[in-house]
């Protein structure tokens, strides 16, 4: 079981006092990454340019630009809303970066009101992603962006 408790210990311990940005990106990443159990990846991809960037992330390499409605990340960025998706091979515009992803969640980071770019998620599981998964990883998204975000 996934101690959220401790991921948001950690998160403010590399990132509250920090002022980059992308330090605090990867290691929110790598905090992600090590503590979720069974993921694949977690990254951001930041938008730039009319499109999402790949930004800090730990797993194997990824796509690096995405496309607005483009995947579950375009799709989150054109909704503004987080994307549980519990089998990705029924997504027909799914963008595999890794053909062996079978579930993501990604969730739209805000500055304020400005769209800044996604938390993006990916596990070899199907169903990986719990609604209990996705409200703790908002929750915790929102503290990161009021906090940590420069």
């Amino acid at each position: 079981m996934v101690n959220f408790k401790t991921i948001k210990d950690e998160l403010e311990i590399y990132t509250y006092d920090e002022k980059d940005g992308i330090a605090n990106l990867a290691n929110f990443s790598s905090i992600l990454f090590h503590h979720l159990g069974d993921i694949a990846w977690a990254g951001f991809y930041l938008l730039k340019d009319d499109e999402l960037v790949l930004g800090p992330f730990q797993g194997r390499p990824a796509c690096t630009r995405i496309r607005f409605g483009e995947g579950v990340c375009g799709t989150a960025w054109k909704e503004g809303e987080t994307q549980r998706i519990y089998d990705v091979t029924k997504v027909e515009n799914h963008i595999f970066c890794d053909n062996n992803t079978r579930s993501e969640l990604v969730i739209p980071l805000y500055n304020k009101e400005e769209f800044v770019g996604v938390l993006d998620l990916d596990s070899y599981k199907v169903g990986r992603f719990s609604e209990e998964d996705e409200m703790y990883l908002e929750e915790l998204v929102e503290l990161f962006m009021e906090f940590s975000w420069r």
